[in-house]
């Protein structure tokens, strides 16, 4: 695909095209219409047989035709008449929030409100798919990725399936798929439900407000000290919510709308506290 320079392996960093890896495969940096653009190759791999992935790729094509909200990935356009099926996306500059936590190539931490702002920007995507009678089925932090502004985008949905319109009501299914350490423990048996993706938003929540795991530490000692402007009442405020997706009974866990009404809180209490810093 020449908009990649043929699908260049070397980094971004190196002069190359290569961003690095998605959920079924490569992820290349390239040009269309003037306009920067992700684009995500589909790759072999050994646990995965090519029918899956296609599976999973025309899967993610037909979820992004219909599933359109500003907390979900663009889509503009894809290839699948090729040697290399490929799924193109607008470009996000600012990557995963994965990478973002890890601070890689050197970006500076993210702060409380920008931490705040993301896991409300996901948790508004997740209540637009669960509106609309979807799960995603594999949230986490690498899934997020984020825009110019930071702006919390979901991406991969190559596992997305449709629910039943009752949120009480569970699908099965034979294939266990999705992110071990961040799946509920119905998933696992095989049940298909919006509150198991509630279940793993709780996981992602948990990793990127925490910092260590020493039981000895108090509750303030094992915050990420990298947060900088955080406010104590509106970390644990975020803990709890977290503490309360993570039970193991589904019909335990908050609804995600409920979920987001609880972070729009935390988001405005941050806001205000950050203008009458100004």
């Amino acid at each position: 695909m020449r908009i990649t320079g043929n699908f260049d392996d070397r980094p971004v960093s190196d002069g190359g095209r290569r961003l690095g890896e998605g959920g079924f495969g490569t992820v290349y940096k390239g040009l269309l219409n003037d306009k920067a653009v992700a684009v995500k190759k589909l790759n072999p791999m050994d646990d995965v047989s090519v029918d899956e992935l296609r599976v999973q790729f025309n899967q993610e094509i037909q979820a992004l035709k219909v599933l359109k909200h500003e907390n979900l990935v663009d889509m503009v356009g894809f290839s699948s008449d090729g040697q290399h099926p490929c799924l193109v996306y607008a470009l996000m500059v600012n990557g995963s929030l994965l990478d973002r936590l890890a601070l890689l190539e050197g970006c500076p931490p993210l702060s409380w409100r920008q931490r705040s702002l993301i896991a409300e920007g996901t948790a508004r995507g997740l209540e637009y798919l669960h509106n609309n009678h979807h799960v995603h089925r594999d949230v986490k932090s690498a899934n997020i990725l984020l825009d110019e502004t930071f702006v919390a985008k979901i991406s991969d949905f190559g596992l997305t399936r449709a629910s039943a319109k009752r949120t009480t009501t569970t699908v099965m299914t034979e294939r266990i798929v999705g992110t071990r350490a961040y799946m509920a423990p119905e998933a696992l048996r095989g049940e298909i439900t919006p509150r198991s993706d509630v279940f793993s938003f709780g996981v992602m929540e948990m990793r990127y407000d925490i910092d260590d795991e020493d039981e000895e530490l108090t509750f303030e000692d094992f915050l990420d000290k990298r947060m900088g402007d955080r406010v104590l009442s509106q970390v644990e405020s975020v803990y709890s919510l977290a503490c309360n997706c993570l039970h193991d009974r589904k019909n335990r866990r908050p609804l995600i709308k409920q979920v987001v009404m609880e972070l729009k809180g935390v988001v405005k209490s941050t806001l205000l506290d950050f203008e009458a810093q100004e």
